[in-house]
């Protein structure tokens, strides 16, 4: 009888902390993912091997966030949402023998976080908020973005706070109802105070008068877009499209320092403001897009254009990626830089929440020796072979 009744208050006590915690906690929602890749990468100049490898990475996929929901009556819901970047590798890019893309948090704190209020005008959110020009097109439309294989910094699409990664802090965003096929979300930061500092990440994200905005239309299998987004103080390179290619800590480079005495051609900080456009058509277990942006900096000779073109398949299980990129970059008088960029490969979706991937990218880069600066700039080929698991749980 002892170890009847033993057993019974076990049972009873474990059915309360069941029950417990999920009245306590309704409406509220947790989740993440996790990814895990091995890519090997060589770099090469005039066809001579300048550096390979192997790294095991993050790319910054890994997260835990937690998303709470409250009905407020009135036809309103509370909203909060608060994400943690975590490095399913372990460390961050400054600690040696951790994942050294340049996509990996080096803060848990990094990621999307706010609290917000939705009804039928739609949503409003107050926080760190993910910027409507990166989640117009862009990453949305990048099957491979956080992996060894992504279009974003490699030729395809624009990197930088104010292009493909990142979120812009301080701000409010506003995303109305969808009305006959049409979206529109605006986001703006009247933050005036601690953006001009010695802390260089302060630049980095938004401050007093930036903004991004985007307009979409989906309907009939199209979905076509534009947005728009402007930084008043771009503090060096980060907004720029150029970025070291993914995975690499020496080699291939066209991420180009901020002024200097090495270096009196590039601005340290100007006003930058970038223009897109997409279209997309699903055809059914095919869709095709492409993507263009313009990318204006105050001071630069010309404005960096970034091409975007994708293929996604779904054959059962199996979903194939193609993607094309070019970037043609005028930054400096006189200099004429070109990327070139091409991914393959599939995913491999077994059951909802686990997916294989694996392929191949070749990132090509010339005309660096016509930029007017002493280091930093090389032209070469990077090629890339990458295979990787995730759970999105």
């Amino acid at each position: 009888m002892p170890i009847m009744k033993c057993k019974a208050l076990v049972a009873a006590m474990s059915a309360a902390l069941v029950v417990i915690p999920g009245a306590a906690f309704a409406g509220v929602k947790i989740g993440g993912m996790a990814q895990g890749e091995i890519g090997y990468w060589k770099d090469s100049s005039q066809g001579v091997v300048k550096s390979q490898g192997t790294n095991m990475l993050d790319n910054g996929r890994g997260r835990l966030w937690v998303e709470a929901d409250q009905k407020l009556g009135y036809g309103l819901t509370g909203m909060a949402y608060y994400m943690l970047k975590v490095n399913t590798m372990g460390g961050n890019t400054g600690q040696s023998g951790f994942d050294q893309s340049p996509y990996a948090p080096t803060t848990s704190g990094a990621g999307e976080k706010y609290v917000g209020l939705k009804g039928g005008f739609g949503s409003l959110e107050l926080g760190n908020i993910a910027s409507p020009y990166k989640y117009t097109g862009g990453v949305m439309w990048d099957a491979f973005v956080t992996t060894d294989l992504q279009a974003r910094g490699n030729g395809g699409m624009a990197a930088g706070v104010f292009g493909q990664n990142g979120f812009m802090m301080n701000s409010i965003l506003y995303q109305s109802p969808v009305f006959s096929g049409f979206h529109v979300a605006l986001a703006y930061s009247p933050e005036n105070a601690g953006v001009n500092g010695s802390d260089p990440a302060a630049k980095l994200t938004a401050q007093h008068g930036d903004y991004a905005g985007a307009l979409q239309w989906k309907a009939m299998g199209w979905s076509i877009f534009v947005a728009r987004d402007h930084a008043g103080n771009a503090a060096g390179p980060t907004y720029k499209p150029y970025a070291t290619p993914v995975g690499v800590g020496n080699g291939l480079v066209y991420a180009f320092p901020a002024g200097g005495s090495g270096n009196p051609t590039q601005l340290a900080s100007a006003a930058q403001n970038n223009t897109k456009f997409g279209v997309k058509y699903n055809f059914g277990p095919v869709a095709v897009m492409g993507q263009v942006e313009n990318l204006q900096t105050a001071g630069e000779a010309n404005p960096t254009r970034d091409y975007f073109l994708g293929v996604d398949g779904a054959v059962g299980h199996w979903a194939p990626v193609l993607q094309l990129g070019d970037t043609t970059d005028k930054y400096w008088a006189n200099s004429d830089l070109k990327v070139s960029y091409i991914a393959i490969g599939t995913f491999y979706n077994f059951k909802k929440g686990f997916s294989l991937y694996g392929g191949y990218r070749r990132t090509h880069i010339t005309g660096a020796s016509s930029v007017p600066v002493t280091v930093g700039a090389s032209d070469g080929t990077q090629s890339v072979f990458s295979i990787g698991m995730r759970k999105v749980f």
